[in-house]
C-alpha cells in the first residue's frame, strides 16, 4: 500500500480539556496499531519510525503521538500528570483510531498500555512492551532517588533529575497524582497476546520489572524475551528485527 500524500504528517488534535495533541497517522488495513512512547521521548524515535515504515509496506494502520509536555505537542512541563498522559491516550484512541487495536508501548508507554487495558479493554487485540515501566514513579524512581535529589523533593518540593538532553524537574505533586494511576496493587486482566521486549543489560527499567508484569497480566498468551546485550532503547538493528517481528505476530494473532 502506498499511503496518501497527506499520511504521516503531524497533525493536531484538540483535546476536551483544551490542550492540542500532536500526532501522525498512516491509514490501512486490519487492526490499527498505536504507538504508546516513553517518558520524555517523542513520535519521531527510531521504533516509532520503523514502525512507521513497517506500516506503509504492510498495508496496516499506525497511531503515534506526543504527550502533552513531549515532543510537537509542548505545554508546561509542570502540568504534566500521569493522569493527563492517560487522557491523551484516551483522546487518541477514542478520537483517532476505529477497531481493534495492537498497542505497543515502549518504557513509560507500557504504564499507558496497561492503563489502557483497564479503560478500554473491548478495544485491544494484542499488546506489545518494549522494557515496559509501569509504575515507574514509586516502583523504580522514588526508592532510587539519590540524597541530594531526595532532600530537594523534601525541602523544596521538586527536584532535577539528569540523564536527559536538559534537566527534568520532577515535583512530589507529580508523585502524589501518580499514587491514583499505580497497575500493580490490583489484577490487570486481560486475556489477548501479550509480547514483552526487554533487555538484560537495560540500566533505566531493571528487566525483572518486565519479569514482574508477565507474571502480573492475566492472560495465559504472554512471552517475554530477555535480550541478554539489549539496553533501555533497544534500537540497534537486531532489536529492531525483534520488535516488527512482535508486531507482525500481534497483528496475525
Amino acid at each position: 500500500m502506498k499511503p496518501d500524500d497527506n499520511q504521516d504528517e503531524v497533525r493536531v488534535w484538540r483535546t476536551q480539556s483544551g490542550h492540542d495533541i500532536a500526532y501522525r497517522q498512516i491509514t490501512g488495513a486490519g487492526p490499527t496499531v498505536l504507538w504508546l512512547g516513553g517518558f520524555k521521548s517523542d513520535m519521531t524515535g527510531t521504533k516509532a519510525q520503523v514502525l512507521a515504515d513497517m506500516a506503509v509496506r504492510a498495508g496496516f494502520g499506525f497511531v503515534r503521538f506526543d504527550y502533552f509536555g513531549h515532543g510537537a505537542t509542548g505545554g508546561d512541563w509542570n502540568a504534566a500528570r500521569i493522569g493527563l498522559w492517560r487522557q491523551d491516550v484516551l483522546e487518541v484512541v477514542d478520537n483517532l483510531t476505529k477497531g481493534p487495536l495492537v498497542v505497543v508501548g515502549s518504557s513509560m508507554g507500557g504504564w499507558m498500555t496497561t492503563l489502557l487495558i483497564k479503560d478500554r479493554p473491548e478495544r485491544i487485540k494484542g499488546a506489545g512492551f518494549i522494557a515496559p515501566a509501569p509504575d515507574f514513579t514509586h516502583a523504580l524512581m522514588l526508592p532510587n532517588l539519590n540524597p541530594e535529589e531526595r532532600h530537594a523533593l523534601t525541602v523544596s518540593g521538586a527536584f532535577v533529575m539528569t540523564g536527559y538532553d536538559q534537566g527534568v524537574t520532577m515535583s512530589q505533586a507529580f508523585f502524589d497524582e501518580a499514587k491514583d494511576h499505580l497497575v500493580f496493587g490490583a489484577p490487570l486482566t486481560f486475556d489477548g497476546p501479550v509480547r514483552i521486549l526487554h533487555g538484560m543489560k537495560d540500566d533505566v527499567v531493571p528487566w525483572s520489572h518486565g519479569v514482574k508484569l508477565a507474571e502480573h497480566i492475566s492472560s495465559g498468551d504472554v512471552r517475554l524475551t530477555l535480550i541478554k546485550d539489549g539496553d533501555h532503547r533497544l534500537s540497534g538493528p537486531e532489536d529492531l528485527k525483534l520488535l516488527t517481528a512482535m508486531v507482525q505476530e500481534l497483528i496475525d494473532a
